[in-house]
C-alpha cells in the first residue's frame, strides 16, 4: 500500500515539474454581422480592414439565412478591429452580379463584443442595429403561432365558453410574451446565436418550463367551467405541444 502511495505522489510531482503546454477552446472571438433583409441570391459581402503601415486585408463574410434574412459574419482574431477607440478603418465591399460598391464603415459597428449592423441595399447605406420593426414583427409571429396551436388544443379539451376564452387569451399572453422578451434581451444579436442547441436546450426549454409551472397553477385557478383536473391536463398537453413548435419556429424563424 506504502509503495502504491509514494508512486502515486512521485507521479504528481513529475508532473508538477514538467509542465506541458495544453490547448483549450476559449469563448467565441468579437463579431460582426451584416443583416440583409431579402437579399438577392447573388449578393456578396467582404470586409476590407486597414492598419497603419500594413497592407489591407480583407475576409470574404460567412452567409447564413433564414428565411426572408440573410446574415453575412465576420469573426475575427483580428483583435485590433474591436473598441471604438481603437477601431482600424474599416469597408464593406457589396457584390450584386456584376455590380459593386463599397460603403465605409464607423467605430460603431465594432464598438460592441456582438455587433449588429443592417445593410440597405436600395438606399446604399449601413444602418447600425436592426429597423425597429423587426422584433416585433418576429414576436408577433411567434407568439401568434403559438396562440393558435394552443387554441386548438383549448377546443379539444371542449373549453367553449366566452370567460375561459378571455381567461386562455390573458394567461398565454402574459407567459408567452414573457418568454419572447427574456429571448431578446439573452439573444440580442442574430448570427452566431442563431443555434438550435444553445438557444433550445440551455435556455429556451427551462423558460418553457417555468410557463408550465405558471399555468399549471393560474389556469385551475382561474377556469371555472369544468374540473381543476381537465386544467391542468389542457396546460400540460398544450405546453408540450408549443414545446415542440417552438423549438422549429426557434430554428426556422429569425431571432
Amino acid at each position: 500500500m506504502k509503495k502504491k502511495v509514494l508512486a502515486l505522489l512521485s507521479a504528481l510531482v513529475f508532473c508538477l515539474i514538467l509542465p506541458l503546454p495544453a490547448s483549450a477552446n476559449s469563448a467565441e472571438p468579437p463579431g460582426l454581422t451584416v443583416l440583409v433583409l431579402d437579399p438577392p441570391e447573388d449578393l456578396h459581402l467582404s470586409l476590407t480592414l486597414t492598419e497603419e503601415g500594413a497592407a489591407p486585408r480583407t475576409w470574404p463574410l460567412k452567409e447564413n439565412s433564414v428565411l426572408w434574412e440573410n446574415y453575412y459574419s465576420f469573426f475575427g482574431s483580428y483583435q485590433a478591429a474591436w473598441g471604438t477607440e481603437n477601431a482600424l478603418p474599416a469597408t464593406l465591399l457589396v457584390e450584386v452580379g456584376e455590380e459593386s460598391f463599397s460603403l465605409p464603415m464607423d467605430a460603431e459597428g465594432f464598438s460592441r463584443y456582438n455587433n449588429l449592423v443592417t445593410l440597405d441595399l436600395a438606399g446604399k447605406r449601413l444602418l447600425y442595429g436592426e429597423p425597429w420593426w423587426r422584433q416585433p414583427l418576429l414576436i408577433f409571429l411567434r407568439v401568434f403561432f403559438t396562440l393558435l396551436l394552443e387554441g386548438l388544443v383549448f377546443l379539444l379539451f371542449r373549453y367553449g365558453e366566452k370567460r375561459s376564452w378571455v381567461v386562455f387569451l390573458l394567461v398565454n399572453l402574459v407567459t408567452q410574451l414573457g418568454v419572447n422578451l427574456c429571448i431578446c434581451w439573452q439573444y440580442p444579436t442574430v448570427g452566431y446565436y442563431h443555434d438550435a442547441l444553445s438557444l433550445g436546450l440551455l435556455y429556451y426549454i427551462p423558460l418553457e418550463f417555468c410557463v408550465l409551472l405558471v399555468e399549471m397553477i393560474a389556469f385551475p385557478l382561474l377556469l371555472k367551467e369544468y374540473r381543476k383536473r381537465r386544467a391542468v391536463g389542457y396546460a400540460l398537453v398544450a405546453n408540450l405541444c408549443s414545446w415542440l413548435l417552438g423549438g422549429m419556429l426557434l430554428t426556422y424563424l429569425p431571432v
